[in-house]
């Protein structure tokens, strides 16, 4: 039997509404769910805070809150649906950002739809511009954005943390097989990445982990694809990391040792925020001004510590 396989990188859409606009709250749970069925995704759960609902997917995670929305979905999802009938729910004048993230897939031959595809439905509706993080044949995101004028609030900051390869002892930790709700982030110290959050957890069967966490306006995710071809874990948050980014990120990247991860960053005007960690190799590094917001892009990895032997390859019987 060949080995199995979940497409863990992600799709992700960030939208803002005008000020003055519909609350995105307001609009109700099942508009949401209809929403993540857009997305041919299923709801799991959901936890709250007085300013945020967070919802746990079977393909990753969605933020609502009154003025916006975080949704980043992996494995064969349709985002784009997802994107468009928000749209239409709430009316394209009323949309003040709109920004769409793609990374770039292990195999995107299976994808029911290319960035390129994505991009082209959106600018249909919402005038905008396309942009590559990274290079052609390697670590990639892309990016569609709304070319709307737009004025972050100065503390809207976002990082995400996307590895690839993960050290097998770590990636076994999420091969359990147990259904429902667990104690996986407390075993693991997932839960004190940041700590002080109220979290929502998912074990899948056979294999796969999802995490919601959230303190107030603030949240972060954690998704893990653990199976050994394309093993993957993203992690993303809300949380103004700026006055040490360094420490963060070797928090996440500790807890699962990647072999090559990518630093994707979003911060209101104010510089560019790169790290650097011993142990990785910095192998690109872009960055951009979209939206209001400076965008770095980072792409790392380990370098060989010499020669290993050749893996042994199950052929399909």
């Amino acid at each position: 039997m060949s080995p199995s396989f979940f497409e863990g990188p992600e799709k992700k859409v960030e939208l803002v509404v005008v000020s003055g606009g519909p609350s995105l709250r307001a609009l109700g749970e099942q508009v949401w769910r209809r929403v993540v069925e857009a997305a041919n995704a299923d709801v799991l759960s959901i936890i709250r805070t007085a300013e945020l609902e967070a919802y746990l997917l079977s393909e990753s995670s969605l933020f609502v809150y009154d003025d916006h929305i975080t949704m980043i979905t992996c494995g064969q999802t349709t985002l784009v649906e997802a994107v468009l009938l928000l749209i239409e729910e709430v009316g394209r004048d009323n949309v003040a950002l709109l920004i769409y993230e793609r990374k770039n897939e292990h195999f995107p031959e299976r994808q029911p739809s290319s960035f390129f595809d994505d991009a082209s439905r959106l600018a249909q509706l919402i005038p905008g511009a396309a942009l590559q993080f990274g290079s052609e044949h390697d670590h990639r995101i892309f990016v569609f954005h709304s070319t709307r004028a737009h004025r972050p609030d100065p503390n809207d900051t976002t990082l995400e943390i996307l590895m690839h390869g993960i050290d097998g002892e770590r990636a076994a930790r999420f091969c359990s097989g147990r259904q429902g709700r667990g104690d996986v982030a407390s075993r693991y110290g997932l839960d004190q990445l940041l700590p002080g959050f109220e979290i929502d957890e998912h074990s899948f069967e056979p294999a796969g982990y999802s995490l919601n966490a959230v303190k107030e306006r603030e949240y972060y995710t954690i998704h893990v694809t653990p199976e050994e071809l394309g093993s993957y874990v993203s992690f993303e948050t809300n949380h103004d990391f700026r006055r040490d980014p360094v420490a963060l990120v070797g928090r996440i990247v500790d807890c699962f040792g990647p072999e090559s991860f990518d630093v994707f960053s979003f911060c209101p005007s104010g510089g560019d925020h790169a790290v650097a960690l011993p142990g990785y190799h910095l192998r690109k590094h872009v960055t951009d001004h979209l939206s209001g917001y400076d965008v770095t892009f980072q792409h790392f990895f380990r370098p060989s510590t010499g020669p290993e032997s050749a893996l042994a390859i199950e052929l399909s019987k």
